[in-house]
């Protein structure tokens, strides 16, 4: 390109070795090929690892969760057995007292009647007695 022969074999010589040297050659791309693979590889046999671990607690987790949810099942069935229990036994309880407050309801109208009725025959007598004073 119109330059001498020795600046141009220099500017070549140049260029060549700077080249030469960033230049990635097959070889060189397979080993990195080589390196990458065998790394993600690794990889994917960690996240296989990790993978297989959570699975493993996650189910433990549930079980855990399970037996925990079914003991508080059965918890509240036992104290719905117990509180219908306890109504039950509140219901006969208060139909005895009921019972037994009618019982003294009628004791205390027998008692009133023969109070009243004995009233009245002192009121009949007291009547007959002033009829007889006065007449």
């Amino acid at each position: 390109a119109g330059a001498a022969e020795p600046l141009a074999e220099a500017f070549v010589e140049t260029i060549g070795d700077a080249v030469a040297g960033n230049v990635a050659t097959k070889a060189d791309i397979n080993r990195v090929e080589t390196t990458l693979k065998a790394e993600i590889a690794e990889v994917k046999a960690d996240v296989d690892r990790v993978e297989t671990t959570l699975k493993a607690e996650i189910a433990e987790s549930e079980a855990r969760v399970q037996a925990k949810i079914a003991d508080v099942q059965a918890e509240t069935k036992a104290d719905i057995a117990g509180v219908r229990t306890e109504v039950a036994n509140v219901r006969a309880e208060l139909k005895t007292d009921i019972g037994l407050v009618r019982a003294e309801i009628g004791d205390l109208e027998g008692r009133l009647y023969r109070q009243l009725w004995i009233m009245a025959a002192c009121i009949v007598g007291l009547t007959v007695a002033l009829v007889k004073l006065l007449g």
